[in-house]
């Protein structure tokens, strides 16, 4: 794994460690004190980030390249308006990093979509938009080189670890998919697809 896929895996797991050391000290203390008061609604604008580990993988049905999976470490940025406090819309841009001696790949999911909150601690996000590949070398001389702009589509889904009257610390799980090349195959799907996959934790301000 990449030292940028390291870094970003190690943050995961400090985040989510952190969180459910929050959440068992928040326990034990309201159940030492009472009852605590019910949170407000999550209704509004939300804005955060998180950060991911997991992997980039690439598939080809011709064969010719890109078959394969490799370590990255990413994060994402999103905003949010919930017209209640189950469905909102979202924005969410979301790269991922593999970093190797001079060389760093970076695949970028970009969408908007929906988030769906059946339980005050559950959600979960679909959303469409567009992926982008791309290839920089830094070195003796710099090289880069980047794919056109392809539709994606983003699905994640969250749960909170530590909620606050302003913020929400939850871990997740996400998938962005980028469909590369036509059906020049004819099975129905894309050719080449490119997908994020990554599991971490995530910081949401409300």
């Amino acid at each position: 794994m990449s030292y940028l896929a390291r870094g970003l895996a190690r943050c995961s797991l400090v985040a989510v460690a952190a969180g459910a050391a929050v959440t068992l000290f928040a326990g034990s203390a309201a159940a030492q004190s009472g009852e605590a008061p019910p949170l407000p609604p999550r209704v509004g604008w939300e804005l955060g980030f998180g950060v991911y580990a997991g992997e980039i993988n690439c598939e080809n049905e011709r064969g010719n390249f890109c078959d394969g999976v490799t370590e990255a470490g990413g994060f994402d940025l999103h905003a949010s308006y919930f017209f209640s406090p189950k469905l909102g819309l979202t924005v969410d841009l979301w790269p991922m990093f593999h970093t190797e001696d001079d060389w760093t790949f970076t695949h970028t999911v970009a969408v908007v979509g929906l988030k769906w909150r059946p339980a005050p601690i559950f959600t979960f996000t679909a959303g469409v938009g567009s992926a982008q590949a791309r290839l920089r070398y830094e070195g003796i001389v710099n090289l880069d080189a980047e794919t056109e702009t392809v539709p994606a589509v983003l699905f994640a889904a969250g749960l909170d670890l530590v909620r606050g009257k302003s913020f929400a610390l939850e871990v997740q799980a996400r998938a962005g998919i980028g469909f590369y090349e036509e059906d020049d195959t004819g099975n129905g799907e894309a050719d080449v697809v490119g997908r994020n996959v990554g599991v971490g934790a995530a910081l949401t301000f409300f």
